[in-house]
């Protein structure tokens, strides 16, 4: 698969037009003009390049037709931002973060290894699940928390999964289990099947929903509001109810929270969520998640640089691993340029939000930016502007 090619799933909703998470990517009570407003902060300019502003609005102008999907930009060094960027979008805006969620489930999944609700990484599907051990296979059974994180548990790559749950009454957390892996255990498949399953999970070991729990835990420890939150069923009809939801995070027909993105979050929310894994776990004197899982999480235990992102990519535990200009740096991405990306020996983190390419206001590909289009800026642009 070559890194041109690849990129971060798609949700369900995202198989087709009209599917429910496919939002058009803004709230239409906050969208904006398509005048882009770039603000340079007055903070760590001993450490930020006072014209990395306008080089970034410069070039995004100079490719408009390729960024055209754009609608954040944020740079943030040494936790206070140093470049907002907004374009036909504001800062009070939410919009599908893909993939991203992905992130936001393992930190989440780490909050619960350290309140021990979970015994460890090498728990079974069996141990975790235990209320369809009859749906799991031997095979199933034995695979490991610590394989569904790592994306090497085997379970059908999106293609092979979405199409065959959405639209239809399954219960997805029974499919998934039922019909098991379609690849061998121990080879990277990504696969947001595998992802729902830690929804499921948490749910089981904590008792509550896993917006309960992520309100409580992390979400209102940042500061990210929730209210009102908005938890739609993964239906067509209940399309425009995410449309206008300010924050939503979508459920499947079962009330299991979709454990492979979708929420609705603002780019100043991603950013606290960046500068969180940046500080190892901790906001506000606050330890959320420990810096020991933070660490883990976003450290490479599958080698995958064939996907792409260079020879040195890896995957972590729902965090890619990658480099930037050099330096270690590692990512949380999402389909169709949703992206992450901390830089920890810069005190850097960088946050994008794109409309879907299948957003209707916005031409298809080829031509629109991806994740790494994105990657490329932060090469090119944001980290040589960065005094260490």
């Amino acid at each position: 698969m070559s890194s041109t090619s690849w990129r971060p799933h798609r949700l369900p909703i995202l198989v087709a037009a009209a599917m429910l998470v496919v939002a058009l990517g803004c709230n239409p009570a906050t969208q904006q003009t398509d005048k882009t407003t770039t603000s340079a902060a007055g903070v760590g300019r001993q450490r930020v390049d006072p014209q990395l502003a306008s080089q970034l609005q410069t070039y995004f102008q100079s490719s408009a037709d390729v960024f055209r999907n754009r609608r954040a930009f944020l740079v943030s060094v040494d936790g206070q931002l140093a470049v907002e960027d907004y374009h036909k979008s504001s800062r009070e805006t939410t919009h599908n973060i893909e993939s991203v969620g992905k992130s936001v489930m393992s930190t989440l999944v780490g909050i619960a290894l350290d309140e021990g609700h979970l015994d460890g990484l090498d728990q079974t599907l069996a141990e975790l699940l235990p209320a369809f051990r009859d749906d799991m296979t031997a095979q199933v059974k034995a695979i490991t928390l610590r394989q569904l994180l790592t994306m090497t548990a085997g379970f059908p790559e999106d293609n092979d999964f979405y199409p065959k749950v959405w639209g239809t009454n399954e219960n997805w957390v029974r499919h998934i289990l039922s019909n098991g892996p379609t690849g061998p255990s121990g080879t990277f498949q990504y696969s947001s099947a595998g992802s729902h399953l830690l929804s499921a999970i948490l749910k089981e070991a904590t008792g509550r929903s896993v917006l309960d729990y992520a309100k409580e835990k992390l979400l209102s420890p940042l500061g990210v509001d929730t209210t009102p939150a908005a938890e739609p069923k993964a239906t067509p009809e209940n399309l425009p109810a995410y449309r206008r939801a300010k924050f939503a995070w979508p459920t499947d027909l079962q009330g299991h929270h979709i454990g492979g993105g979708g929420q609705r979050l603002t780019a100043r929310d991603l950013a606290k969520l960046g500068q969180l894994w940046l500080d190892g776990g901790r906001v506000g004197g606050r330890q959320v998640v420990s810096a020991a899982w933070v660490k883990e999480a976003t450290t490479a235990h599958m080698g995958i640089g064939e996907i792409g992102y260079g020879p040195e990519a890896g995957y972590g535990y729902h965090f890619w691993a990658t480099r930037a200009a050099g330096h270690a740096a590692f990512t949380a991405l999402g389909f169709g340029g949703q992206m992450i990306e901390v830089v920890p020996a810069l005190g850097v983190v960088v946050v994008v939000q794109s409309t879907s390419p299948d957003d209707p206001t916005v031409p298809p590909e080829p031509g629109v930016a991806d994740v790494n289009a994105y990657l490329d800026v932060v090469d090119n642009l944001v980290v040589p502007a960065i005094r260490p």
